[in-house]
């Protein structure tokens, strides 16, 4: 006979999971990365992703193009993702997924989308359906 502890942690996981609006807290849901080759003229941008654990490894993108990966968060821990992208003797390095509310609502809890541009690294806010700069490149 399963204890009365056991149970009530069952039920209290239940309740959680129901009351989120997707089912499951964000811990639990598929998060997916894009970082795309906005940039004019048919230039190539060279892109290379890392967390702690995982070398994503590097990539030249072709114009229009995206770099993308899928991942479910860490339950404990909190997870993290960088990258490095350059173009034309310029380059930037920046985080693309990190543990903040703000950056989930940009990217509608699902769709963290980050655009190389002419002038610099934009995310795509969802939320506004707009793109937000976020760094300029450096020589």
């Amino acid at each position: 006979m399963p204890s009365s502890n056991g149970f009530l942690l069952v039920v209290a996981f239940a309740i959680l999971f129901i009351a989120h609006g997707q089912g499951l807290p964000p811990e639990f849901t598929r998060w997916y990365v894009h970082v795309v080759n906005g940039l004019s003229n048919g230039r190539t941008l060279f892109v290379h992703c890392n967390s702690k654990d995982d070398d994503l490894g590097g990539r030249n993108l072709d114009p229009e193009t995206d770099f993308n990966w899928s991942f479910r968060q860490h339950v404990l821990r909190r997870t993290l993702f960088w990258c490095y992208v350059s173009k034309d003797g310029a380059h930037a390095s920046f985080k693309v997924f990190w543990q903040d509310v703000l950056l989930f609502h940009k990217c509608a809890w699902k769709d963290c989308i980050w655009i190389a541009k002419d002038d610099g690294v934009y995310i795509k806010d969802l939320a506004r359906n707009t793109d937000e700069f976020r760094r300029r490149w450096k020589p």
